[in-house]
């Protein structure tokens, strides 16, 4: 009997194995073989001592030491194996992304069509819609046929000379008349250092910070429209520092689609008290025909350049990246849209002290009028001058914007589409420990956002090219190309033309040179009549714009330091191959 018991003691030993968690098995390693020899050795003097008494003491004794071994070694790999699943969900919740819950729920395609279809004043007409745009072509002429003299006339005198100061002057006011589509693109122009001249950038920089706006009586009759007559019952309006004439109360900034002011609460609403300070933004009456006009007359501007024979500027893709344009900009119009946006800004970014968006009051925001709270700031452009701020603020600030943006394109696929720098405020998060430096992003009506498919095919492209891989990046752009007319030999030598950009600009990585990385691979896909992708081309500006701002407050930055995490990130999040060899 004492035999069995130890033999099947020794069976279970080396045959048992351990089952911990719901997805590790980990077998029991064998008794180690001094141990296994000194019972062996022991069962061999029990057989010998059968007839004594002591047999079955002895036996037991035996049978009891195994059972401990056995016990200690179980409560070791026990031990083992909770501390090895620990470190693996440490590791996988570090690398493993989770996507975006809205490709799985949005239709972007489907949702931009029905929108612009519900939002465009345009007429349905043929003949309504071409005497809409010559009417404003004609209005846009007549704003720009001062500038035929004037712009001669300041050529040929100093730059100090009031012909000169006039032509600035009014080339400032025109784009304001002009309307938000080209007070958008001048604000975008401003921030290209390496395109436009110091004097260009110097004087239109103001329509960041700045743009004309609309009177009081016009603001009051659409608080009456979202609010009622008893509107001032909600609000205790502030003025701003520059009272016009006839104007009741003044706005503390304007923008090209609303202007904004700040007043307190009255009374209590969801998420935030009676007496917060809040900004109350208004749209701009009558704009909402302006744009859409803009766009159909840039859409059939782009497609006329595009049809030119023997060019091939359809590769360039300028009219499907109008069309993005103006299905990211319609929905600004819409202030509910902006409200929706920050308040999935404000969810990306929960985790992370160092940025801040506006919160939001659903119960008071309409399609012409948003309450959020409001943001006690200094703008970025304070930091941008040397000297003027510690240069230790100034490198954390340009590396926390450009981490910020990498996120926005690489992880979330939702990237603020008009980061100029007067929408973005800095102060300080007394609220989390140490109470760091925060960027604080405004205006977020305006936002770009890809879907699943197109932001794959971005992140291997753009993830190509910051590696510094160009016949991959080639040969990507022209796999994810929806128009492709190239030729085997116009592959070889588009690829080829990228490898040799790389390789020209050594000691600058893509994300460092996107101006001129962009322009060489524009002439590139002409060349060779590879169609660009829009969301590319508008993904690489958005790099550029940040750039931009980063560069002046922390021009010695690397931002391959800051740009190749977030891709490796992105190539977790979507499964692509080689992601492990990027890691481990």
């Amino acid at each position: 009997m004492s035999q069995q018991l130890i033999a099947s003691a020794l069976t279970r030993v080396t045959t048992t194995t351990l089952q911990f968690g719901k997805s590790s098995i980990l077998p029991h390693p064998a008794v180690p073989l001094k141990s296994t020899m000194t019972v062996q050795k022991q069962c061999n003097r029990v057989i010998t001592l059968q007839s004594t008494h002591d047999t079955v003491k002895y036996s037991q004794r035996i049978y009891n030491n195994v059972s401990r071994l056995y016990a200690r070694r179980m409560i070791e790999l026990a031990s083992f194996s909770a501390a090895t699943m620990a470190s693996t969900t440490q590791m996988e919740s570090r690398f493993m992304i989770e996507k975006p819950k809205e490709w799985q729920t949005i239709d972007l395609v489907e949702q931009r069509k029905q929108f612009g279809e519900s939002i465009s004043s345009l007429g349905k007409t043929k003949l309504s819609r071409v005497w809409a745009a010559g009417s404003r072509i004609a209005n846009l002429a007549l704003l720009a046929s001062p500038l035929i003299i004037l712009t001669p006339v300041a050529f040929i005198t100093s730059s100090d000379s009031k012909p000169n100061k006039w032509a600035w002057d009014y080339a400032v006011w025109a784009i304001e008349q002009a309307g938000p589509t080209f007070i958008k693109l001048t604000q975008w122009a401003t921030t290209r250092n390496d395109l436009f001249s110091s004097d260009f950038i110097e004087h239109f920089s103001k329509l960041q910070d700045n743009t004309r706006g609309h009177s009081w009586k016009e603001t009051e009759k659409i608080l009456k429209d979202a609010f009622g007559e008893d509107y001032m019952d909600l609000f205790q309006f502030e003025s701003g520092s520059e009272m016009r004439q006839q104007d009741k109360i003044s706005p503390i900034g304007s923008g090209c689609i609303a202007q904004v002011y700040k007043a307190k609460l009255k009374s209590h609403t969801n998420l935030i008290s009676a007496g917060s300070d809040v900004a109350i933004k208004v749209t701009h009456p009558h704009i909402l025909h302006k744009v859409c006009v803009d766009f159909y007359i840039l859409n059939k501007i782009t497609e006329w350049i595009e049809s030119i024979p023997y060019v091939n500027l359809d590769y360039l893709s300028m009219k499907d990246s109008v069309e993005q344009f103006r299905d990211i900009m319609l929905p600004q119009l819409d202030l509910r849209v902006e409200a929706r946006n920050l308040n999935r800004f404000r969810r990306n970014f929960a985790d992370d002290p160092r940025v801040d968006f506006p919160q939001p009051i659903s119960e008071l925001t309409t399609d012409k009028v948003l309450v959020e709270s409001f943001i006690h700031g200094e703008p970025i452009l304070n930091y941008c001058e040397e000297g003027r701020k510690p240069k230790k603020d100034r490198e954390q600030l340009a590396e926390l914007g450009l981490e910020t943006v990498m996120k926005m394109i690489f992880l979330y696929d939702f990237v603020h589409g008009d980061l100029h720098p007067g929408n973005i405020l800095v102060n300080r998060n007394n609220k989390a420990r140490g109470s760091p430096l925060c960027l604080n992003m405004i205006d977020c009506g305006l936002v770009v956002e890809m879907g699943e498919r197109d932001h794959v095919n971005l992140v291997k492209v753009l993830g190509a090219f910051i590696k510094r891989d160009g016949n991959l990046a080639g040969h990507l752009m022209i796999d994810t190309a929806k128009k492709c007319n190239a030729n085997e030999m116009d592959v070889e030598l588009f690829c080829r033309g990228l490898e040799k950009i790389i390789l020209d600009d050594e000691e600058q990585n893509f994300l460092e040179s996107v101006g001129d990385y962009l322009a060489d691979i524009c002439y590139l896909a002409c060349k060779h009549k590879v169609k660009l992708e829009a969301s590319f081309i508008n993904a690489a500006l958005a790099c550029e714009i940040m750039e931009g701002i980063a560069s002046k407050l922390h021009p010695t930055m690397k931002v391959q330091n800051i740009a190749l995490p977030m891709v490796f990130k992105a190539e977790v999040m979507h499964g692509l191959a080689g992601m492990k060899r990027s890691f481990f």
